[in-house]
């Protein structure tokens, strides 16, 4: 299990989650240029599929790393008011601090056992209280919930308050606080549906937007399109074929094309006679186009909704997981193989 919780300067080396993000980098940048000289020395095909790969497996552990963290954080958060107020209760009952914190071993507060633990020894090493407070807050520097909470405790013991009543004040605005959160978060639950009714919208229109098309310039098709015989104000005679070749710019979306086989396999070569005659050149292109549009709306919207509910742009892995694979069935299913 990974120690989110780690305490910078104190604990030496490297923590798991470092050494993952750092490996998956690696990897992803190894992949990457190896995807680079394929696609020079044997084919765009898969040149493209390593390059792919390669950036999902730099940007893929990072953003479920950060995802889980975030719910480790919540986690504690959650039961930090429980805490504090069995805290406040051992205090009534003449307990010392160790005394209190032994007894509170004993009970069952999820993730934030483990922090529990940490306190207990440390106070059973003879490290003071304050010490030591310090030292788990540095540990959850993220979580504003504790911060302030440890913040107002370690002022309250340091001025010769009356502990108890501190603690018992701190747990019950905690708890006031979490639950004005929790609140929050059933508000935003709602905007979140919303930018997912919003995205398979557009998955729909993107779809429906092909379909149009496809049968106005007769893609994939020997036949003539519905618009083949109007003349558009303006029209210079330039290529039709983005995927000829002599549009550098679009080289690119080709090349996307043929590594998703959005045109034939046997089709290698988008400006041949036979790709000209059905027009997979300009079928090649669009479909590209609109699958990049639509997976970077796919990517975008989860990286907003991440950041509404939970604070960070890279706790949307979990929507993008949700949001990018049904996009992609739906359009590799509908658009993909249209015309193939």
């Amino acid at each position: 299990m990974i120690d989110f919780f780690k305490e910078e300067g104190i604990e030496k080396g490297r923590s798991k989650e470092d050494k993952i993000v750092i490996g998956s980098v690696v990897a992803g940048c190894i992949l990457i240029v190896a995807g680079m000289l394929s696609y020079i020395v044997l084919s765009p095909q898969i040149g493209g599929s390593l390059i792919i790969l390669g950036l999902i497996v730099a940007v893929l552990p990072y953003g479920i790393l950060s995802f889980l963290k975030n719910r480790a954080i919540r986690e504690v958060e959650d039961q930090f008011p429980t805490f504090l107020k069995d805290l406040a209760e051992s205090k009534r009952g003449g307990m010392t601090l160790l005394q209190a914190f032994e007894s509170a071993k004993e009970s069952d507060y999820g993730r934030l056992n483990r922090e529990i633990d940490r306190i207990h020894d440390e106070l059973t090493w003879g490290i003071p209280f304050p010490k030591v407070i310090e030292r788990f807050s540095r540990r959850m520097d993220e979580s504003a919930v504790i911060q302030e909470s440890v913040s107002i405790l370690l002022q309250s013991f340091q001025s010769g308050g009356n502990i108890t009543k501190t603690i018992e004040s701190i747990a019950e605005d905690s708890s006031k606080l979490r639950e004005t959160i929790r609140e929050k978060n059933s508000q935003i639950k709602q905007q979140i549906l919303i930018m997912y009714v919003i995205f398979f919208l557009f998955v729909g229109i993107t779809i429906g937007l092909y379909v149009m098309m496809a049968e106005l310039m007769g893609l994939g098709t020997a036949q003539d399109g519905a618009l083949e015989n109007v003349e558009f104000m303006g029209d210079d005679g330039g290529t039709e074929n983005f995927c000829d070749g002599s549009i550098l710019a679009a080289q690119p979306l080709c090349t996307t094309a043929q590594i998703f086989r959005f045109v034939p396999s046997d089709i290698s070569n988008l400006g041949s006679e036979q790709a000209e005659e059905y027009s997979y050149g300009q079928m090649a292109y669009y479909k590209s186009l609109l699958f990049t549009m639509l997976m970077i709306q796919g990517m975008c919207t989860a990286a907003v909704a991440g950041q509404i509910a939970e604070g960070s742009p890279s706790a949307g892995i979990k929507h993008a997981l949700i949001m990018i694979p049904i996009a992609f069935v739906a359009f590799m299913y509908t658009v993909g193989l249209a015309g193939v």
